[in-house]
């Protein structure tokens, strides 16, 4: 009770309350989806470190276009959740309208490069013919989710805006019935399908994205949800409009393809130390992951509740005085998660099948991960939350660029070619940029210059 109290005492109870219930459905959500990747590679894990680090590496390029169709579906989640404030359904349409439209020209582009050109991306991050080979197969089968990803992340965004966010935690759950069922099924041959490998893979993860979307529009169009719209009001926009919407989400947009890029070329270093030092990266990334979504769950709650409370036009003391609160819970629970993940590091080896050396670098790099976790969730918090709830996206685009690309990716790179570092020493550099980003921030929370009315 006394421990109780010293951790929690200061948050109120309907504080912990208003962000948990938004939270919570975005965090299993995001559980599941992890989840579903760590089943995915727990599967692949039993073909082997070529195939393991080939669908790590054709995942990357995915997660360079997943971030990309984010940040232009939450650049107009910015704009819906202060719309949702004053309860303006209309415009909250038109702004699921401009994320489709522009999330499927961003769909398409990538899909394109990856069923035409597979060879060229995997060849920028490995020199091995094998890994080059197998990513190869499983971005061509692939490449078709990428299309039904953008109409669901549209909708999700919508949903979560609203404050609707048990719809896309749903849709999840629905996904990873389907990809862990669909993955054993085609990866190893069972009723009577041939075994296809990383191939059966994508085309189990392909039919999940499917189903997911399905289900989304299921529950939208014929369910008589907030969100049913006709293409009138979809594309109801205008030239106008649109200029609004990127002045305010092109810093949003910018930022997550930035961003994502630098995590890329982080895979392209590994790359250097070689197909080990991927699989390694692979194993222990997708394990953090399932730690890492309580803190990405917490903030994307932070980014609603400042939203609304802007748009609802509540007072400037109040809303720092829940942005503190929002930032000290955030690294609590940081602290906590960060500990399991430490303690129980060693038993992410018993799910695969790599080497002693692959083995102690899994252990090694799990723990640096562990460590960082509170120094990653606060910056979280205030990128994804704070800042861009409040509508203070620049500043949001600055720090996550400078921690990156300033720190993270030419320390790393410094470490990999001029000292050949370990991958240990290599990963340590890359957690430099979150520390950054904490250093960067809090002078802009305590400054209340980040609270910005964009409707």
């Amino acid at each position: 009770f006394l421990m109780k109290k010293i951790l929690f005492g200061k948050f109120d109870k309907i504080f912990i309350k208003t962000l948990m219930i938004l939270a919570t459905p975005i965090i299993l959500q995001n559980l599941i989806s992890a989840s579903l990747n760590l089943l995915d590679n727990i599967m692949i894990g039993h073909l082997g470190v070529d195939n393991i680090a080939a669908v790590g590496l054709s995942n990357q390029y995915y997660l360079l276009f997943y971030y990309t169709a984010m940040g232009i579906c939450l650049g107009a989640g910015v704009f819906m959740s202060q719309f949702w404030g004053r309860r303006d359904i209309a415009n909250i349409k038109k702004y699921v309208g401009i994320s489709l439209v522009f999330s499927l020209i961003a769909g398409f582009i990538f899909a394109g490069a990856a069923f035409f050109f597979p060879d060229v991306i995997i060849g920028a991050f490995s020199d091995s013919k094998e890994v080059i080979k197998i990513g190869e197969g499983y971005l061509k089968v692939v490449a078709l989710s990428y299309i039904f990803t953008c109409i669901s992340l549209a909708f999700s965004v919508g949903s979560r805006s609203i404050a609707q966010t048990s719809l896309p935690m749903h849709a999840s759950i629905i996904g990873l019935i389907f990809n862990a069922g669909l993955n054993y099924i085609f990866i190893f041959g069972k009723l009577g399908f041939e075994p296809m490998g990383v191939v059966g893979a994508a085309l189990g993860t392909t039919f999940a994205r499917f189903a997911e979307m399905s289900f989304i529009l299921y529950k939208i169009y014929f369910k008589n949800n907030i969100l049913k719209a006709g293409f009138s009001e979809l594309l109801s926009f205008d030239f106008t409009t649109i200029k609004i919407y990127f002045k305010t989400a092109f810093p949003v947009i910018f930022n997550d393809f930035m961003w994502i890029a630098g995590i890329t070329l982080y895979s392209k270093v590994y790359g250097i130390l070689g197909t080990d030092a991927i699989a390694t990266m692979q194993i222990a990334t997708i394990t953090n992951n399932l730690f890492n979504i309580f803190g990405t769950g917490l903030a994307v709650a932070s980014s609603i509740v400042i939203g609304n409370n802007i748009g609802a036009g509540k007072s400037f003391k109040s809303i720092q005085k829940d942005a503190y609160k929002m930032s000290e819970f955030c690294v609590l629970v940081g602290i906590v998660i960060g500990a399991l993940f430490f303690i129980t590091a060693p038993l992410i080896n018993i799910f695969f099948n790599t080497s002693p050396k692959v083995q102690e670098d899994i252990i090694l790099v799990s723990r640096i991960m562990a460590v960082a976790v509170p120094f990653r969730f606060f910056g979280i918090t205030q990128i994804i939350g704070i800042l861009r709830g409040g509508g203070d996206v620049l500043y949001a685009i600055m720090t996550e660029i400078l921690g990156i690309w300033i720190f993270g990716v030419p320390l790393a790179f410094i470490a990999a070619i001029y000292f050949h570092a370990g991958i240990g020493i290599v990963y340590l550099c890359v957690c430099l940029e979150d520390v950054f980003k904490v250093v960067m921030t809090i002078p802009r929370l305590k400054s209340g210059k980040w609270i910005k009315s964009v409707i």
